[in-house]
């Protein structure tokens, strides 16, 4: 499991913070921007497995991995260029992109039987340091940030084309927030402290009151506060 964890981080890593908005935007028109972006996967792959398991298993266990990477991410692409106008479709794709990216890593850990090398090589090292918690956390933190931001704004644009309303790209101000919020949120959880929650909702509704006049953004703010809330204390119980 820890290995998991650890593949998961990576993945994570690489195709959320690893990858310029440049090329995260670029790689749907032009396929050199998918290239590097599959060259910065390997890399960021390949040292985690190189570091956990022998380097044979890892070259072969990473270029699986990659492969199914570019595969799924080449037809995500083709999908979105042909229902590009519809939110709904490329929510769906995202979810569905990731969610194959979980199983190709999942796959290939049982395929090249990687438990069993990493097992022998790493928990020698770092079962004294409780290394399956840390990465836990590690994956945690991974994932409160970028990965659930980009399915928020998704979950939003989708929300806001329904209403046609133009409210679906958040400024950067609004992101930030998010990510704060998700990473109090799963704080409080860890500490046991549940009803705190209330107030970080509360101090935040409170900065966007007058705002709340506006229909399609009361829609729009209730369902990323909502979604993100939910995000953050599903995610923290899984991995705490």
């Amino acid at each position: 499991m820890t290995l998991l964890m650890l593949i998961l981080s990576a993945h994570f890593l690489a195709d959320f913070y690893f990858q310029p908005n440049l090329w995260a935007i670029k790689k749907y028109q032009h396929q050199k921007y998918l290239w590097y972006h599959i060259g910065v996967y390997f890399f960021v792959l390949e040292i985690c497995l190189i570091l956990c398991i022998p380097f044979s298993e890892a070259i072969k266990a990473g270029l699986f991995i990659v492969s199914s990477h570019f595969i799924i991410d080449a037809v995500k692409i083709y999908i979105y260029n042909r229902y590009r106008n519809s939110a709904l479709i490329d929510l769906a794709a995202f979810c569905v992109d990731q969610i194959l990216h979980i199983i190709s890593i999942c796959v290939a850990l049982c395929l090249f039987n990687l438990p069993f090398y990493f097992n022998g090589k790493f928990e020698i090292m770092c079962i004294q340091f409780q290394s399956e918690k840390i990465m836990n956390y590690l994956l945690l933190i991974v994932l409160l940030f970028n990965p659930a931001s980009v399915f928020i704004k998704k979950l939003t644009a989708y929300i806001s084309s329904e209403n046609n309303s133009e409210l679906s790209n958040s400024p950067p101000a609004g992101s930030l927030i998010g990510k704060l919020e998700r990473l109090i949120i799963a704080i409080l959880v860890i500490y046991n402290e549940i009803g705190a929650i209330g107030f970080v909702l509360a101090a935040k509704s409170f900065a966007r009151y007058k705002q709340f006049e506006d229909q399609n953004f009361t829609e729009k703010f209730l369902v990323g506060t909502l979604s993100s809330t939910a995000i953050a204390m599903v995610l923290t119980f899984l991995l705490t």
